[in-house]
């Protein structure tokens, strides 16, 4: 196996499990925001929210780059001449 074809299996390798765990990371993180928003009546989870105000934002923030993200794998192909 030559250099440009093992640099070609590593970067398709590198796409497919990225968007085996993007959407997966996705899913958790808007179950996560749910929980935050949802559960702010019960006293631990509006107690931690109270303590962390900039936590939802960060949440949003990282969605937004697991999605963005997983949209660039999407758009990567590699073909040789």
């Amino acid at each position: 196996m030559n250099l440009k074809d093992f640099v070609t299996q590593l970067f398709n390798d590198v796409r497919d499990v990225a968007q085996i765990i993007a959407p997966i990371a996705a899913v958790i993180g808007f179950i996560g925001l749910g929980i935050m928003y949802m559960g702010s009546s019960w006293p631990l989870i509006g107690d931690w929210k109270r303590d962390n105000p900039k936590a939802a934002n960060q949440v949003v923030i990282g969605l937004l780059f697991v999605v963005f993200a997983a949209s660039v794998t999407t758009l990567i192909t590699f073909t040789g001449p």
